[in-house]
């Protein structure tokens, strides 16, 4: 796991250059024309954690034992951060080999980029909403130091999605109808992860499930940061470590391993 860890940062540390400018391309790109440009990067995170406050703070008047009203609406804006960034990602790197057939064989822009590149693009927005969820710690609590490490747990995320990206790139290629599914995950992703509600409120059958979610070790990480101003529990953090390095090593070798066969179907 080492060695191919090792041969991917290379490779990325190599063309740091060319994926950067071209990253920043993209983001540019994808809001040209639009009347409010690089602003829409906040607008999706905004509107969502506005929702999620209004429906379960407001509405349904969610609260979780041990929790004051602002705590919860914190809970729920630092849960949203890891979904959003898992979301659009895995959808983006799922589509951007077939959206890119142009640059599998170039060695100039080397394919296993693609869909790192298209991860980078969509952690913009939790990038910006992790100053959003500064701002309400703010307002609503008191922030402490420990909002510093979120970022740590956003990088472990962006290499958990960026191996599932590599291998769902790859099969998406053979069976299309992979990308027809993602609304779907992300629907099933969105509930299963314990953003507007915790573990503790869940049946027990219901709350070891939700572990079953790989996105949860990132969200409990994430609220433990921000809402408790505490490092996570050990079985969480050591969670974080362990599927981001895992899966961004799977996701490498498999794709160096299978990518000529599979290229044969763009």
């Amino acid at each position: 796991m080492i060695r191919g860890l090792a041969d991917c940062v290379r490779l990325v540390a190599s063309r740091r250059r060319v994926l950067l400018r071209t990253t920043a391309t993209e983001i540019k790109r994808r809001y040209a024309g639009s009347a409010l440009g690089l602003v829409w990067i906040g607008v999706g995170p905004v509107l969502l954690m506005l929702l999620h406050a209004t429906v379960y703070g407001a509405v349904l008047r969610v609260s979780p034992p041990g929790m004051t009203r602002e705590e919860y609406v914190l809970h729920m804006l630092a849960g949203l951060l890891p979904f959003l960034g898992c979301s659009e990602a895995l959808s983006a790197g799922t589509l951007s080999l077939k959206a890119q057939r142009d640059v599998l064989l170039s060695t100039v822009f080397p394919a296993e980029l693609v869909p790192l590149r298209a991860v980078l693009v969509a952690m913009a927005a939790p990038a910006v909403g992790l100053v959003l969820v500064a701002v309400a710690d703010a307002v609503l609590a008191r922030p402490s130091a420990w909002l510093l490490c979120v970022p740590i747990v956003l990088l472990l995320l962006a290499m958990f999605v960026s191996g599932v990206a590599w291998l769902m790139s790859l099969a998406n290629l053979v069976a299309p109808d992979i990308q027809l599914l993602l609304p779907y995950v992300s629907i099933v992703l969105l509930i299963a992860s314990p953003i507007a509600y915790t573990p503790d409120m869940l049946p027990d059958g219901l709350a070891r499930a939700v572990w079953l979610n790989p996105i949860s070790v990132f969200v409990v990480a994430t609220q433990s940061l921000v809402v408790h101003d505490a490092f996570p529990p050990w079985p969480v953090a050591l969670g974080c470590v362990a599927l981001g390095l895992a899966s961004f090593t799977l996701g490498w070798r498999t794709f160096q391993r299978a990518k000529r066969a599979m290229f044969d179907h763009a």
